[in-house]
């Protein structure tokens, strides 16, 4: 499964130790690592503090590369920023993980589960084994690791971006600092709604290019592992 895994870190030291798996190892049989990049909530803003990317040539560039910027950038501006604050069943400790991914999306779950003065990497991951993966991480010092299929996210960042958009023709700019309570609360729950309609065709595209760019990245690994001398 092609996914976006969100991984959350209470130090840094433990973060550095993960994003040094993934520089020293983007390619393995339990994952591929297409890009990912280091959140971190100040001040209740969500900042990048990094950025890597594993498929991307001197010569070529590939369009799904493009995704977690996408997510980065809608979590750090006024969308991301409406949608945080807000804790309520996304804390209930007897809901799974991937329950309140799957409800809520993984948008509005990157705003509540990024604490202030907290950690995150976000990657674009193929994952072989989802379980194997997690329990690597958690082994590594993370302490939640949420994912959703890529495609659905993609589809997560169209809507914001578009609820965006029509917020503002009819107002003005978004005023994050002025927004009351019910202002965030519509944002929030019209993400959820147009999230539950699908869009089949939209999915399907990023679906094939992910594909693509996976693949690309696999068999260059493989290409570099097999040109490489063997041990005697």
């Amino acid at each position: 499964m092609d996914n976006i895994v969100l991984v959350t870190f209470k130090q840094e030291q433990p973060l550095n130790a993960v994003v040094e798996r993934f520089r020293g190892q983007p390619v393995t049989d339990e994952y591929t690592v297409l890009q990912a990049s280091v959140l971190r909530k100040l001040s209740g803003r969500i900042v990048r503090e990094q950025d890597y990317r594993f498929a991307e040539d001197a010569d070529t560039r590939h369009l799904t590369n493009d995704l977690i910027d996408s997510v980065v950038s809608v979590m750090s501006g006024p969308i991301g920023s409406l949608i945080g604050g807000y804790r309520g069943p996304l804390t209930d400790a007897a809901r799974n993980a991937k329950e309140i991914v799957e409800e809520f999306g993984l948008l509005e779950t990157i705003a509540s589960k990024l604490n202030e003065n907290e950690w995150a990497l976000l990657a674009l991951v193929r994952e072989h084994n989802e379980i194997s993966l997690s329990s690597r991480l958690n082994a590594l010092g993370a302490s939640a690791v949420v994912r959703k299929d890529a495609a659905l996210v993609a589809y997560e960042v169209m809507n914001a971006r578009a609820i965006r958009s029509e917020w503002e023709e009819r107002g003005g700019a978004l005023d994050v600092d002025s927004a009351d309570d019910a202002l965030k609360e519509s944002i929030r729950e019209e993400l959820r709604e147009r999230a539950r309609r699908g869009s089949f065709e939209q999915e399907e595209t990023v679906r094939e290019s992910l594909r693509g760019d996976f693949d690309y990245l696999q068999n260059k690994f493989s290409g570099s592992r097999s040109s490489s001398p063997r041990n005697p």
